[in-house]
C-alpha cells in the first residue's frame, strides 16, 4: 500500500510518500509561508524525485487536527481533491496522535503532547506507553484548555513527558504545576511529521479501523473558532 501523507496542522509541516511502513521521502518546512502556497508544491517534488506518479498512490492520510484552523481546512481540502480525483479513500490522523508517536519509545512516563492553541490554551491529551503495541495508548479525550487546568487531569503520582510546541511558552508554568514530576521533549520532537501521519494511518487499517469517503471527512477542532465564539457571545 502506497500513502500520500500530509500535515498542515502547524506551520511545522509538510507532504510524505511512504508504503508499508517504510518511508519513501518526506518534506517538511518550517515557515511562515502559508500551505496553500507550498503544499502542492512539496507533494510535486516528492513525485519527481521519486519517479512516482499519481496511479502509485491506494489512500490519502491527513493529519486530523486539532491545530490551525486554516492550516487544517488546507489539508483536508487538498487531500479530499486528490483522493476523489483518483477515487480513493482518506483517512484521517489525529494531530495529537502524531505527536505523541514521536515518544513511542518512552517506557514509564505519561506522555503528553501540547499545541498552542493561542487564547491563552493549548490542545492537549494524554497517553500510556503500552509495551503491547508499538504506539502510546490514548487515555484522554482531544481537549483545548488552559494550561494550567492540565494539573487537575494527570494523575498526581505519575510523571509526565510534555512535547509539543506548547512548551515555548508554558515551561515556566508546567514546571511550577509538576515540578520534579515534568520532563521536556527536545525541540526537534515536538511537531507532528507527515510520514508518522502515514505510519499511523497503516496501524489503524491494520487494526481494522475503515477508511472514510472523502467528502464528509471533517477536521478535529477541539473548540469553536474566534469568530464563531463572537457570534455565540453576541447572540
Amino acid at each position: 500500500m502506497a500513502i500520500l501523507c500530509l500535515e498542515t496542522s502547524s506551520l511545522t509541516g509538510g507532504a510524505a510518500i511512504i508504503s508499508r511502513g517504510r518511508i519513501l521521502g518526506e518534506v517538511i518546512l518550517s515557515t511562515k509561508k502559508t500551505h496553500s502556497r507550498r503544499l502542492i508544491s512539496n507533494i510535486l517534488w516528492l513525485l519527481d524525485e521519486l519517479d512516482l506518479t499519481w496511479e502509485t498512490f491506494d489512500l490519502v492520510a491527513i493529519g486530523q487536527g486539532p491545530g490551525s484552523f486554516t492550516g487544517l481546512r488546507i489539508g483536508i481540502a487538498t487531500a479530499k481533491g486528490f483522493a476523489m480525483a483518483r477515487s480513493l479513500p482518506v483517512m484521517g490522523v489525529p494531530t495529537l496522535d502524531v505527536i505523541a508517536q514521536n515518544a513511542f519509545l518512552e517506557q514509564s512516563r505519561l506522555i503528553c503532547p501540547v499545541m498552542d492553541a493561542r487564547r491563552n490554551q493549548v490542545y492537549t491529551s494524554l497517553y500510556r506507553p503500552d509495551p503491547g503495541l508499538d504506539r502510546p495508548k490514548r487515555i484522554l479525550d482531544y481537549i483545548a484548555i488552559e494550561p494550567a487546568k492540565l494539573s487537575d487531569l494527570i494523575p498526581k503520582d505519575n510523571h509526565v513527558l510534555f512535547i509539543g510546541d506548547g512548551i515555548n511558552r508554558y515551561r515556566e508554568l508546567f514546571e511550577t504545576y509538576f515540578n520534579k514530576r515534568a520532563v521536556f521533549a527536545p525541540e526537534y520532537m515536538w511537531f507532528p511529521h507527515p510520514a508518522i501521519v502515514g505510519i499511523l494511518a497503516e496501524k489503524m487499517i491494520n487494526e481494522g479501523q475503515k477508511t472514510a469517503d472523502p467528502s464528509i471527512l471533517t477536521p478535529i477542532y477541539c473548540r469553536l473558532s474566534e469568530a464563531e465564539e463572537k457570534k455565540k457571545q453576541n447572540g
